[in-house]
Formats: C-alpha cells, sequence, structure tokens
C-alpha cells in the first residue's frame, strides 16, 4: 500500500511516527510522511538512509514570503476561533468546517500536500492533524486512520470552554468516520471509546526497540552520596511542569549529597538564561547541565547509558485529562536503557511503572522527591536493584519488536478492503 502519514511537527525527535514509517516499510509498504516545521521548532534533516519518504511544511518566520505565509495561516485560525466563540454551540455543529479550522492550525497546507498525489490511506497522528487526513481522503475517496497519541479535549488546563468543545466537535466526528482508531494505552482507549462510542481503540503502546546494555546488576554500585539524573522532553525550561521540582529538591539536598542532573531537550536563548538564573539563585551551578535532543529513542538510550545516567525523570502534572490518562515513550525508555525511574504519582505512569523499578511523588511536592533522591543515593544496592527490576522488565515487556505487529494487522485488514 502507498501509506501517507501526517504529523504537526518536524518529524525528527518523533519517535512514534518514525517507528510506526519503518515498520511499515519493513513490511514492504511505500510511506511517505508530511511532517511541519514550527516558527519556534528546531531545523534539521533525517539521516540519509531513512527508508521513508519526507515532505515538511516550512513554518519558519526566514523571508518575507514565509512569514507571510505563517501569518497568513495564524489570522485563518484566529479567525475561525474568534467566529466560533461568538457561535452558540448548537449552531457551531452545524458548521463543523469552522471547528477543524481553529483547531488545527496548517490543515489546509497539510491536505493540499497530502492529495498532491495518489496514496492508498492517509494515517494521521494527532487532532491537529485530524482535519487534514479526513479531507484529503474525503477527496481521494480513501480510507484514513487516526493515532491519537495524547487526550487532546483536556489536553491543558489553559483551553478555554470553546477550545475544548472545537477540539471534541472535530475529534469525534472525524473518529467516527476514520477506519480504524489507534491509542497508546488502554486508560485513553477506554475513555476515547465512551465518550465518543466508537470501537474501542487499538492500542499500540509507544516502546522503543529492545536495546542492548549492561545489565545494571553487573554494574559497580557507585559512590554513596552521590545520583545522576536524567529528564528528557520536548521542552525543559522552567514554564515545563515539573522543571523546578527537581531544581527545588536538589536544593535541599546540596548541603549533604552530589546530585547531578542533565536536561536534554530544546531551549530557546531565553529560556536557557531564565533557567541558569533559577540554577544560581538556588546554589546548584556546577549540578545542571542542558544537552540538545537525539533523534529518536536508541538515540537517547544511547546517551543515557554514555552520560552514566541513573533515574530517569517523568513529570505529569495531575492537572488536566490528558495528563492523568497519557503515558510518556521516555518511562519505557528510561527502562529500556537501565535506569529507575522518579516519576509523578499520576494513573498513567502507574499503568507503565511500578515500585519494584522506581518510585513515585506528588506533583509540586519538591520535599517528597527529595526524600526519594536521598534514599536513592545513599543506598546504592536499593538503586541498583530498581534498575535491573526496570532494565528486566523492558526486555520482556516493552519492545517495539512485538508491539508492531498489531499496527501492521491493521494494515493488512485495509489491503484486504481496498
Amino acid at each position: 500500500m502507498n501509506v501517507c502519514m501526517l504529523v504537526a511537527n518536524p518529524i525528527l525527535y518523533d519517535g512514534r511516527v518514525i517507528r510506526h514509517a519503518r515498520a511499515l516499510v519493513e513490511a514492504g509498504h511505500k510511506v511517505t510522511v508530511l511532517g511541519v516545521i514550527g516558527p519556534n521548532d528546531a531545523d534539521g534533516e533525517l539521516p540519509e538512509e531513512t527508508p521513508f519518504a519526507v515532505k515538511r511544511l516550512r513554518r519558519q518566520r526566514r523571508g518575507i514570503l514565509p512569514r507571510l505565509t505563517w501569518a497568513t495561516t495564524a489570522l485563518r485560525q484566529r479567525a475561525a476561533q474568534a467566529i466560533g466563540k461568538a457561535l452558540p454551540p448548537s449552531l457551531l455543529t452545524l458548521i463543523p468546517g469552522l471547528a477543524d479550522l481553529a483547531v488545527a492550525t496548517s490543515a489546509v497546507e497539510l491536505a493540499a500536500m497530502a492529495v498532491a498525489q495518489p496514496f492508498d490511506v492517509y494515517h494521521g497522528n494527532d487532532l491537529n492533524t485530524l482535519p487534514a487526513v479526513a479531507w484529503a481522503a474525503s477527496l481521494r475517496a480513501r480510507p484514513y486512520l487516526y493515532d491519537a497519541h495524547e487526550f487532546y479535549v483536556e489536553e491543558s488546563p489553559s483551553l478555554s470552554e470553546f477550545e475544548r468543545r472545537a477540539r471534541r466537535l472535530t475529534e469525534e466526528r472525524l473518529a467516527r468516520r476514520a477506519a480504524a482508531v489507534l491509542t497508546v494505552n488502554d486508560l485513553l482507549a477506554d475513555e476515547l471509546a465512551t465518550r465518543y462510542h466508537i470501537p474501542r481503540p487499538v492500542v499500540i503502546r509507544n516502546l522503543p526497540p529492545r536495546f542492548a546494555t549492561t545489565d545494571p546488576q553487573l554494574l559497580p554500585i557507585g559512590e554513596v552520596g552521590t545520583l545522576r539524573l536524567l529528564y528528557h522532553g520536548t521542552h525543559i525550561g522552567l514554564a515545563q511542569p515539573g522543571t523546578d521540582d527537581v531544581l527545588r529538591a536538589m536544593a535541599r539536598l546540596r548541603a549533604e549529597l552530589v546530585v547531578r542532573l542533565t536536561l536534554r531537550g530544546q531551549l530557546s536563548a531565553q529560556e536557557q538564561t531564565q533557567l541558569w538564573q533559577r540554577v544560581a539563585e538556588l546554589g546548584l551551578t556546577g549540578r545542571v547541565a542542558i544537552a540538545p535532543p537525539v533523534p529518536g529513542p536508541t538515540a537517547l538510550m544511547a546517551a543515557a547509558v554514555a552520560e552514566k545516567a541513573e533515574v530517569g525523570l517523568a513529570f505529569h502534572p495531575p492537572l488536566a485529562g490528558n495528563f492523568r490518562l497519557a503515558t510518556s515513550s521516555k518511562v519505557y525508555e528510561y527502562q529500556m536503557a537501565g535506569l529507575a525511574v522518579c516519576a509523578t504519582d499520576v494513573a498513567g505512569n502507574h499503568v507503565i511503572l511500578d515500585e519494584s523499578a522506581g518510585a513515585f511523588y506528588p506533583f509540586g511536592d519538591d520535599q517528597a522527591l527529595a526524600q526519594i533522591l536521598r534514599r536513592l543515593a545513599t543506598d546504592r544496592e536499593q538503586l541498583r536493584t530498581l534498575r535491573h527490576n526496570a532494565r528486566t522488565r523492558a526486555v520482556a515487556e516493552f519492545g517495539w519488536e512485538t508491539e508492531k505487529e498489531r499496527l501492521l494487522t491493521i494494515y493488512e485488514q485495509l489491503a484486504r478492503r481496498t
């Protein structure tokens, strides 16, 4: 089959999209991935050996034409939002395209790219590509899949009532028309099925490929009173919920322990300045390092091992439904790399982590987090056991090699129907 896969990011660091595209190519399908480089996104190219075609909509504000194009897109979305807010909810349902435009910034441009050549099936990743795949599939009279990585109707506590309403209208209407709906865990599958009265989505967990590394049980126990932490995220600045939690926890321990933190991800120059100011304010200069993002889970796991990270951090504040229900791919990756995990105490984290491999703390409670870090730094034998258990479970349960069969089964069923 000739597959068109859409995602509203630059693709470079989207492990799920890359894994899915690669698996389909290896199974004999032809894949083209369409992405978006936004005004604030880091640019870059995928490796030359990438086995699928890549085309990207460039939204960087470089030059007059790109600036005008981006301004037009933003104005279109804001106009749709303004009109939608002015309409009563009952009338908005009669103009669903208005909700689609309000939800998805680049829907029109992505749809135009998607219909520029014939495809057998369209695969939309996330709600912000769902209108584009639905429109393109309709114009080409082909099926589409919806892959929901998050719970977008409650993605953030800052969403307005109109934004929630528009997202629900778009997601419900277009998910019902999809040939199949995919998601990343059982919590989200149950929620989407119940909320939208659709068949239960197929769960394809966001697992990394199996990664070869030394069992932590065979590594040296390490120096008592020290601890090496890793936090990996798309954004790692102070605006990212959880970043200041760990900094405050480290400040509580700075006189008695040597805790070092590597923050790996994207930071603007302004965000980096703010972060260093906060680090200095808390007396942590020399104990925090910033590292650039890496392309994909294998590179992340390799970097974690090379840097001798011992504990991976996963922050999900219970401020919105998405934070409570979604699971983070980094938790799988930390465990596969042989790291213990310290995560916020929300349902989505409990799905993929237990206390044999890590610890949970209440979001925002830096005192509780400090207690966990103190215990792991001083009881090095316990830390090594947690790391061993994390690695053992990941190898047994969290490898992409078995998970991908569900994806290939869906495409086999589509091929028989088309």
